[in-house]
């Protein structure tokens, strides 16, 4: 597959940015989601779109994946990667956080830590998926069925693996050229951002409800209290209005390469980092601090805001990286000879 033009680049690397800021918007807001109608309203509004258009995205950035020399490499790195992290955040979770419902295990991956397993999936799926004639049209089928089988989502991250595999897909086989044309005809800009604010505006007055446990994709059909035969409906329904609001958010992004590009090629630092700042966060007290409704929101996003900046910074980055982005496959070549020479 030929190499996407540099534009299409910068574009998904602005757009990698603000759904980082977002995913951390998110996660900041999630342990005021029983207390603050205002974060719950948000934090779905967010939840609409922000996994399905990063699952996208990250299949968008794994074209020609399947035919690249180091893909075998890559997808070590990805299992390095997950191994890690869930060892780190396992441990000081165990020893220090004490988080209420947390199996540790690794083939529970640990909260946010289920991208990271799913993305690994995502390729070995991608593998098989790209020989048939309708991959998308497959993996749909498949997103629906999953919800119907006796699996515990949370297991081996199955159940959002398999819902969010079609927006992997799209991505993936996501024409670039064609969707930067479509987002500069006039007027598409201001239907999508009314589209967005005019939904946020509807769940925070309480005249719009979505169903959040659906939107994390965690649960089966039965888990959500739903088992007739006819439960993957509410999920297509469902992958409709995702997929009218991730397109509404992927046109109001800019392909102009700058700042944010540069730290949109630093989101995995982010993502990799933020939880563990969070949990901190959360033990010194942030939640406790005198204040309500929107007042707390808007706080919190500030926050958000500031945190992701300073871990998309460069010198972190520099210092972080070895854990962060790791070569398993050099550590092996560096360890070869010492084991034969040990041997």
């Amino acid at each position: 597959m030929n190499k996407p033009p540099a534009k299409a680049d910068t574009y998904f690397l602005n757009t990698r940015f603000w759904l980082i800021v977002l995913v951390v918007i998110g996660n900041i807001l999630t342990p005021l989601l029983a207390s603050h109608s205002e974060a719950k309203a948000v934090v779905t509004a967010i939840f609409l779109f922000h996994m399905p258009v990063f699952v996208l995205v990250t299949g968008y950035f794994s074209k020609g994946f399947q035919e690249h020399p180091r893909a075998g490499a890559v997808m070590m790195k990805i299992a390095c990667q997950y191994v890690l992290f869930q060892s780190i955040y396992s441990a000081l979770d165990y020893t220090f956080f004490h988080t209420e419902g947390v199996v540790y295990s690794f083939w529970a991956p640990y909260w946010m830590l289920w991208f990271l397993f799913s993305h690994l999936c995502w390729k070995l799926l991608l593998l098989w998926f790209c020989r048939l004639k309708h991959p998308v049209a497959a993996a749909l089928l498949l997103g629906l069925a999953a919800g119907y089988l006796p699996v515990d989502g949370m297991w081996l991250s199955f159940s959002r693996t398999l819902v969010f595999f079609p927006f992997f897909l799209a991505g993936y086989y996501m024409k670039p050229e064609l969707l930067l044309r479509i987002k500069n005809i006039r007027g598409l800009k201001l239907l999508a951002a009314s589209m967005l604010i005019g939904t946020l505006a509807l769940l925070c007055n309480g005249r719009l409800a979505l169903p959040f446990d659906w939107l994390t994709a965690a649960r089966t059909y039965e888990a959500l209290h739903h088992t007739e035969w006819y439960a993957a409906l509410y999920r297509l329904g469902l992958y409709g209005l995702q997929l009218l609001a991730s397109a509404a958010f992927l046109l109001l992004q800019s392909d102009r390469a700058g700042k944010i590009t540069e730290l949109g090629g630093r989101t995995l630092y982010v993502f990799l980092l933020h939880g563990l700042c969070l949990k901190l966060l959360a033990a010194a007290g942030l939640y406790s601090l005198p204040a309500s409704g929107a007042v707390t929101v808007t706080a919190l996003a500030a926050c958000a805001v500031l945190l992701t900046l300073l871990l998309s910074n460069r010198q972190l980055a520099a210092v972080t990286r070895p854990v962060i982005d790791p070569e398993p496959v050099r550590w092996l070549r560096k360890l070869k000879p010492v084991l034969r020479r040990a041997l």
